[in-house]
């Protein structure tokens, strides 16, 4: 790669979206913190020889000076008709498996680009192309207007901003579940685990206790325009090893419906640490417990057969 493309590769990198703009002066700068040194008037005929080009719709505000530089969104269509098959397939792949990682304002952004992607793979007719895309399959999501995306969406859109916002959350006071309504819950960290994602947080500013709390268990999600307020030294992976929210390779959440319950004898049998029961309905009681996925434990559902039905986790209920 040549020196000059080399250069307004990385020019091109450090050159804003509308509304933003930066001068070429600004821009000489950004070049020289990643290394590259080079006088204004080559940034500036950079600039003027890219846009001549047309690509990417780089454009110069020249009503005040100097000019600011930017680049048009739609800008990324023009990005993706460069799109070559091999990086459409990995877009597309991403995308059916990984886009819940992300939060919903970055996914807009993209959505030009994925759709670029599709296009590409249909129009190669590529036999290597099909085969994966037939053979390549992703498990069923729930559809994108459901509560349960739009709750994890805010979550993570939350997190993304650095904006706290109000939620119901689950919790379990003296044996009774109850949702209780939080006004400032202030987000820190996701962590993915085995059996779902849990968000790290505080949910009051007078409580200062950092909860990690699953996202089954957050409700009714609104953001507030409240700024994230971060904890002195907080890390999540400091946070992580120091609290234990990380799971050992054959620890589970067990949840489970008990039917015709014997308080006393139950309570004394459940494996695992700190098991809770909760009422379920007139006939049955929930019982929720972390526990090793030991024979131990197996044995246990096997004489507890008929008695319970596993809730969660998924693979416990395959297996």
């Amino acid at each position: 790669m040549s020196k000059k493309l080399l250069r307004q590769l990385t020019l091109a990198r450090c050159v804003p979206y509308r509304p933003y703009k930066l001068t070429a002066r600004q821009l000489q700068e950004k070049l020289e913190e990643e290394g590259i040194q080079v006088s204004l008037r080559t940034v500036q005929r950079d600039l003027e020889e890219m846009s001549g080009m047309g690509l990417f719709d780089l454009t110069s505000d020249d009503r005040s000076k100097p000019h600011g530089w930017c680049f048009e969104r739609n800008g990324l269509n023009d990005f993706a008709n460069f799109m070559p098959l091999g990086l459409a397939m990995a877009l597309k792949t991403w995308n059916d498996q990984a886009a819940d990682l992300l939060p919903a304002s970055v996914l807009n952004e993209l959505n030009p680009i994925i759709d670029k992607a599709n296009q590409v793979i249909k129009d190669s007719k590529s036999d290597l192309a099909s085969r994966w895309v037939e053979n390549v399959i992703s498990l069923p999501r729930p559809f994108a207007g459901s509560p349960e995306i739009r709750r994890a969406t805010t979550i993570r859109d939350a997190l993304w901003r650095g904006r706290k916002f109000s939620a119901e959350i689950r919790r379990v006071i003296k044996g009774r579940t109850v949702w209780l309504r939080y006004e400032q819950v202030n987000p820190l960290g996701i962590v993915g685990r085995k059996d779902g994602t849990m968000l790290l947080c505080t949910v009051s500013d007078m409580d200062p206790k950092i909860y990690g709390i699953s996202f089954e268990h957050i409700k009714e999600v609104e953001l507030t325009s409240r700024p994230v307020t971060q904890p002195r030294e907080f890390s999540v992976n400091k946070l992580i090893r120091e609290k234990g929210y990380h799971e050992e390779a054959d620890t589970i959440h067990f949840v489970g419906r008990i039917t015709s319950p014997n308080r006393a004898i139950i309570e004394t049998a459940i494996p695992g640490n700190n098991p809770r029961l909760t009422r379920y309905d007139k006939q049955s009681m929930m019982v929720e417990t972390e526990v090793k996925d030991s024979p131990e434990f197996r044995r246990w559902l096997t004489d507890m057969a008929g008695k319970v039905e596993i809730l969660a986790p998924e693979s416990l209920k395959n297996s």
